[in-house]
């Protein structure tokens, strides 16, 4: 029987790192794809009405709570509709999303912020640079968020912290329409990497990256503007009623719509190795 020696064992982790890192640069290019075909047939994505973005801009500066001369970093942006959550809150605004189509869209709406393609595994921007960094709604799209989460930790600054808010694997209707293991399971509108998340596995990723203090909530009474496919946008008024009934009646703390969670980077290295 032919044993494998060293020289084939690290031939095989080679080829499956090299296989690995193939594959994920075409789910990355699925996504890029999905999103630049979205803005070039409908222009700004825009998929909350003007009671969920404040819903999510008050969660916002209650976990992070923060200061008027900070830098933040959106990470998935999109056509530029999450700036309105951070922009009044903060000294300086960047986002970053990987469809350009998205960005381009966002440079001619608000000349005034600073956009740029990228990826949110592989930021360009150096260590400790930014005070926040928000994931919006954009980690549900990332197969291996822990990685997304690693790269905030490092461009944060000690004492930084990073806000990230992703759909609810345990909300009845994600569970049943935007679950892909769900028999009822709806592929229209839903990017090819999205799924949605489970609480405890975000905050087990966030600890894991080195956040500490890392709080969170499950969050209804997020009304949509539209959703797809269209024929439900015929009782999308129903769904968002009943969705803020059931923030109302105290299920959302748990069973929401959307999963908040935020974490903060320790303020020095002593604290990080002690955790």
């Amino acid at each position: 029987m032919q044993q494998n020696g060293p020289d084939s064992m690290s031939v095989s982790a080679l080829s499956f790192s090299v296989a690995s890192s193939d594959a994920n640069e075409s789910r990355r290019e699925r996504e890029q794809e999905f999103f630049d075909s979205l803005v070039r047939n409908q222009g700004s994505f825009n998929p909350f009405s003007d009671r969920g973005w404040q819903t999510i801009e008050r969660r916002f500066v209650e976990f992070v709570q923060p200061l008027s001369g900070e830098r933040l970093l959106d990470i998935g942006c999109g056509t530029g509709e999450s700036r309105q959550l951070y922009v009044n809150h903060v000294g300086d605004y960047s986002g970053i999303d990987l469809s350009e189509a998205s960005i381009k869209y966002a440079r001619r709406q608000y000349p005034d912020s600073a956009w740029d393609v990228a990826d949110a595994c592989e930021l360009p921007h150096p260590d400790a640079s930014f005070d926040i960094v928000a994931f919006s709604s954009v980690l549900h799209h990332i197969d291996d968020y822990s990685q997304a989460l690693v790269e905030a930790f490092r461009v944060l600054r000690p004492g930084g912290r990073v806000f990230a808010f992703d759909p609810n694997a345990f909300h009845p209707a994600m569970a049943l329409f935007r679950n892909p293991n769900s028999p009822l399971y709806i592929a229209e509108g839903v990017s090819p990497n999205e799924r949605p998340l489970r609480p405890h596995d975000l905050r087990s990723s966030f600890v894991a990256a080195g956040f500490d203090s890392v709080l969170q909530r499950c969050q209804s009474d997020i009304p949509y503007r539209a959703v797809a496919p269209r024929l439900i946008n015929s009782v999308l008024s129903i769904y968002n009623f009943a969705d803020c009934v059931w923030e109302a009646v105290g299920a959302g703390r748990r069973f929401g719509t959307f999963v908040i969670t935020s974490g903060t980077r320790p303020s020095s290295e002593a604290q990080h190795h002690e955790k």
